[in-house]
């Protein structure tokens, strides 16, 4: 029997079920399910809160399974976009103004955290990029 071929009220139960059981125990069990469900499932805006930070890119891509890897040459593994997330918080809220997050740094310094910062969300996407266009997701 088809998960399409019940009634609504089955597939209810059977969606609430899911809840109450492990995905690392069950997932092998499952060789066909319906797309719609997937589609049901995911949703990309549920993703990200907005706040986005090295730490929530590097839990996303190992949840995912794409890479969260770029070449700690050109951005240091993102570790500067924490600051500027947080500063930019900071800012967003009046919590600090822009000569109290500036007095610290200068602009050639400020100039070479965009560069980092800029290039490790270009590698992060191309990441993404090839995780689809590879198809990496399938099993």
């Amino acid at each position: 029997m088809s998960f399409d071929s019940v009634s609504t009220e089955i597939k209810k139960i059977v969606l609430y079920n899911f809840e109450n059981r492990s995905p690392d125990n069950i997932h092998s069990q499952i060789t066909d399910i319906s797309l719609d469900i997937i589609k049901a499932g995911f949703n990309s805006k549920e993703l990200f809160s907005g706040n986005v930070d090295r730490d929530e890119i590097t839990k996303t891509a190992r949840r995912y399974g794409f890479s969260y890897d770029t070449d700690y040459s050109k951005t240091k593994h993102g570790e500067k976009l924490n600051n500027v997330m947080r500063n930019r918080n900071d800012l967003a809220h009046g919590n600090k103004s822009f000569a109290e997050v500036g007095k610290n740094i200068s602009i050639r310094e400020l100039l070479q955290v965009e560069k980092e910062v800029i290039e490790y969300l270009k590698q992060i996407l191309q990441n993404i990029e090839d995780y689809l266009v590879e198809r990496k997701y399938l099993a």
